[in-house]
């Protein structure tokens, strides 16, 4: 199905049905065979686009349990934005006309621990914090566990920032062909929170 057909609010309950089945335990691996990806040698045509963490326990296509050619994931340590990851996300909406970026943070994630923590990261690790740091400092305050609420954060701070990203995202979303959500997927239990 063409994205443009689509709104963002009717993409959204598609990934929140897809992740219902998931954290149920009752996938049907969707458009997963050899005509789906034939189909799609010659192009894509995916009605979402996902900024997600790069966590090994968090892929975005198995938790919204979702096929070949229908998400475009953009995959990042912390869930955070840069000039590349932007420019991919804004390839998604106006060329793909994606009608939904959403940006999923998840629990217990590593890099905002390391944050939180205060570790001491090397080389390009390091690079991480800043975009990061923010969001711990935020969290400080906040009841329960510093690591979720932080990534929480990150991800509120991160949709925030696409929203109002010039020239290409903001316009999108004032204009409503656009939607930017940050969302929370739980480890524990599979399922994912919206949090905008």
């Amino acid at each position: 199905m063409e994205s443009t057909a689509l709104g963002g609010d009717t993409v959204l309950e598609r990934l929140l049905r897809g992740n219902r089945r998931f954290a149920a335990g009752c996938c049907r691996h969707p458009r997963q065979d050899t005509g789906r990806r034939n189909a799609l040698v010659s192009g894509q045509a995916p009605w979402a686009a996902i900024l997600s963490c790069a966590d090994s326990r968090v892929p975005p296509e198995l938790i919204f349990d979702q096929g070949l050619g229908d998400l475009f994931v953009v995959r990042v340590a912390g869930s955070i934005i840069n000039d590349h990851l932007l420019g991919s996300l804004e390839y998604a909406a106006v060329g793909l006309r994606v009608p939904l970026l959403m940006v999923l943070a998840h629990s217990n994630c590593g890099a905002v621990a390391a944050v939180a923590s205060g570790a001491d990261l090397q080389g390009h690790m390091a690079s991480l914090a800043p975009a990061i740091r923010p969001a711990v400092d935020r969290a400080g305050s906040m009841e329960g566990d510093l690591t979720d609420n932080a990534a929480r954060e990150v991800a509120r701070m991160t949709a925030g920032q696409l929203t109002a990203s010039e020239p290409i995202l903001a316009p999108l979303v004032r204009n409503g062909q656009l939607r930017i959500t940050a969302a929370f997927y739980h480890l524990a239990h599979g399922t994912v929170e919206l949090l905008s």
